[in-house]
């Protein structure tokens, strides 16, 4: 297994600098009892969320999947849960379970650029969700933008971009693939954030590099103790039925 970068606060923060953002605690004193965004920048309000738990980790969460499952399979030892297969009979219930960690960090940063818009008569600027998913592994890059971009349009009037970032780390007994996948989407009627390509450019780049150090220094233990634990399997059990998300198969290039 390889030491694979984490997308931390400070890894967005050094980008952020580069790109002549402002921190909003560097301009302007915080007024108690008000949220601030992170940042910043010409004509934007920015947020950044960065998710670290595995949302179905949860014990309730899963208590509360099983049984919306349960009702379909009453006859199964196993049942597959991948997001992707979710029977449409409970797929409103459950994407409304599954979100829930993203609906929280959504809430809250409406609310951080709300109070900074306000606070700084910054009415013109577009407010921006810039979130990460470090380690929320049940959700795909793909599914996790579907979900930020519906609770986004759901629960928040504040927010026009939400910028999505995913570190995919999947590893096999001889091959390893890592993807950093980088999008941003829309959510208010403006179509085009000005600083999405540069944005991407890089976090990009700082994430290559980030690589390039740790191939070379794999035995330093500030990689490993901060590391990105690979994509592997979610399973449970209740009453007796195996819940299970196979995390994708890594083909053996040997064979």
């Amino acid at each position: 297994m390889f030491s694979i970068p984490r997308i931390s606060e400070s890894f967005i923060e050094g980008i952020a600098i580069s790109l002549g953002w402002k921190r909003y605690l560097d301009i302007k004193e915080q007024i108690e009892g008000r949220a601030n965004a992170d940042f910043i920048a010409e004509g934007s309000i920015i947020e950044l969320k960065i998710l670290e738990e595995e949302g179905l980790e949860k014990a309730y969460r899963q208590d509360n999947l099983a049984s919306l499952f349960c009702h379909l399979s009453k006859n199964a030892t196993e049942v597959n849960i991948d997001f992707d297969s979710i029977p449409e009979e409970i797929s409103h219930e459950a994407e409304k379970l599954i979100a829930k960690p993203i609906q929280k960090a959504v809430k809250k940063a409406s609310k951080q650029i709300r109070c900074t818009r306000e606070d700084m008569n910054l009415t013109q600027s577009k407010g921006i969700l810039l979130i990460i998913n470090n380690g929320y592994k049940y959700l795909t890059s793909d599914n996790f933008e579907y979900l930020v971009k519906k609770c986004a349009l759901k629960d928040s009037s504040q927010i026009d971009f939400v910028y999505c970032v995913t570190v995919e780390y999947h590893q096999g007994e001889f091959d390893s693939f890592i993807f950093c996948i980088t999008r941003c989407h829309f959510i208010g009627e403006t179509k085009t954030w000005k600083y999405s390509d540069l944005i991407e450019k890089a976090i990009q780049s700082k994430f290559s590099e980030s690589m390039s150090q740790m191939m070379k220094d794999q035995m330093n233990p500030e990689f490993w103790r901060s590391n990105l634990e690979p994509v592997s399997d979610i399973v449970f059990e209740r009453e007796g039925v195996r819940y299970i998300r196979r995390a994708p198969h890594v083909p053996d290039s040997r064979s």
